[in-house]
């Protein structure tokens, strides 16, 4: 993989992209925000969108089609709510092909569709900031600390290769209740519907506690000795 490199500030680059974001849609995949996630790209379309990310500020949204069916028609229509991302990391193949890791920055939502001016597709979108419950993230400090312990358990009842001790140790160390949670998610719900309400939920404390109630479900089957269904 080529060495990673990002734009100085992808926040700030992802606030100007968003009047013109460029979207790479897939069935059953929610990028969540500071998680990476890699990419093989080979359709014309999709080359031709990531040479132009890299070539300018390596932003791209990873919407969801509503339907695996829609995965090869032109313009499918999208869930609004999505991953925006900055790519960290690529390989280019001669052939025009890449694999790529993107890692997730914000949600955005998509509002309207930019006139075809390219292979792939654009869209004016807006950034969608976290909602806080009135005592900002200090209110959510006992969730955090059950997600917290959560994990933990699930890092007792799973093998090392698993990769839940890693994430054990980096959710005991993080203080934001947001970054946490989409962290959790992205590694412990493997439902493709349920990590999209994860992503389409933009209240901090009801995240929380839907990924709080799955969590505990994973343990609650472990600990009853089946293996969980994924």
């Amino acid at each position: 993989m080529a060495e990673r490199v990002a734009p100085p500030n992808p926040r700030a680059a992802l606030r100007k992209a968003v009047a013109a974001l460029k979207v790479f849609p897939l069935h059953g995949v929610s990028i969540l925000p500071g998680t990476p996630a890699p990419f093989h790209v080979f359709e014309p379309r999709y080359k031709a969108l990531v040479h132009d990310a890299l070539e300018g500020d390596r932003i791209v949204a990873i919407p969801c089609l509503f339907g695996k069916a829609d995965a090869h028609a032109l313009r499918p229509p999208l869930k609004a709510i999505c991953g925006a991302g900055v790519i960290e990391a690529h390989d280019r193949y001669d052939d025009g092909r890449y694999d790529i890791v993107l890692r997730g920055l914000a949600r955005v939502r998509l509002l309207e569709e930019l006139a075809p001016t390219k292979l792939y597709r654009e869209f004016k979108a807006e950034v969608l900031d976290d909602v806080l419950p009135a005592g900002g993230a200090r209110a959510l400090q006992g969730e955090l600390e059950t997600l917290r312990q959560l994990v933990y358990e699930l890092s007792t009842k799973l093998p090392a290769e698993s990769g839940a001790p890693q994430l054990a140790e980096a959710v005991a160390q993080m203080k934001d209740p947001s970054a946490a949670v989409d962290l959790v998610a992205a590694a412990a719900v493997s439902d493709a519907g349920d990590r999209q309400a994860v992503l389409e939920e933009i209240s901090v404390a009801r995240r929380m506690e839907r990924v709080i109630e799955e969590v505990a479900g994973v343990v609650l089957v472990l600990s009853k000795g089946k293996g969980p269904q994924v």
